[in-house]
């Protein structure tokens, strides 16, 4: 199957690591990913004013037309933004997560395991997008506590898994960004796993020896495309 695919900003930039593996696992499972033609920025967390967000994506929405009837935006802000515009619009595509996509593809059944997760511990972190609001929110809120103890970890930090990290104010008010962050890392234990951009940025500069992994680098681990986390 064929999907549009919207990566984003930070995809193409600090983040260049979650787009690589999240075509990587689409194609490992026979799913193609195509580009939406000259996609724009849509604006993030960064823009004031709600109905000029919109219409940034919008504007990458009718670039779609014609084009591809599913989308998969990775970036939880991108996700959100374009399921809003989308609604807005009158519904004229589906708007997916990779992890809503993850889920169809059957993942914990249908991998051929390579290396397991026993004896580690992990804290599964969604951040406040992907949650939340009810009509925006994945469908499945805990599918990576349920991807880690199929294949035996354990898991942590179940209060804080859809806090605010801060991550949207890490370059204009860097001790806001810290605050939120230490209470999602000092209240956790293990590696942090998330899915999240802003969210790998803030707990990855003040976790200090926590690791922070994309749940993509967990996934393909698994699947043995990589020998270490």
């Amino acid at each position: 199957m064929e999907y549009g695919y919207y990566p984003g900003c930070s995809l193409i930039g600090s983040a260049h690591r979650l787009n690589s593996t999240t075509k990587k696992i689409f194609k490992r499972f026979g799913h193609d990913l195509k580009e939406i033609p000259d996609w724009h920025c849509c604006g993030a967390f960064e823009y004031g004013n709600k109905n000029e967000l919109t219409d940034f994506s919008k504007s990458n929405l009718k670039k779609a037309h014609g084009f591809c009837n599913d989308i998969v935006a990775p970036c939880p802000a991108c996700y959100k933004n374009l399921k809003e515009a989308n609604q807005d619009d009158g519904g004229s595509f589906s708007i997916l997560h990779p992890l809503d996509v993850f889920e169809y593809f059957d993942i914990e059944e249908s991998i051929d395991i390579k290396h397991d997760l026993e004896g580690r511990l992990f804290t599964p972190y969604y951040g406040c997008v992907l949650l939340r609001p009810k009509e925006t929110a994945i469908k499945n809120k805990d599918i990576m506590e349920n991807f880690i103890t199929r294949f035996g970890g354990d898991v942590d930090g179940e209060k804080v898994k859809d806090r605010c990290c801060g991550g949207n104010q890490f370059f204009i008010n860097r001790w806001a960004t810290e605050k939120l962050s230490r209470l999602i890392i000092d209240n956790t234990h293990g590696d942090l796993v998330v899915f999240c951009p802003l969210c790998h940025m803030a707990l990855k500069t003040f976790s200090e020896n926590r690791k922070v992994i994309y749940f993509n680098d967990l996934l393909l681990y698994v699947m043995g495309e990589t020998d270490k986390l």
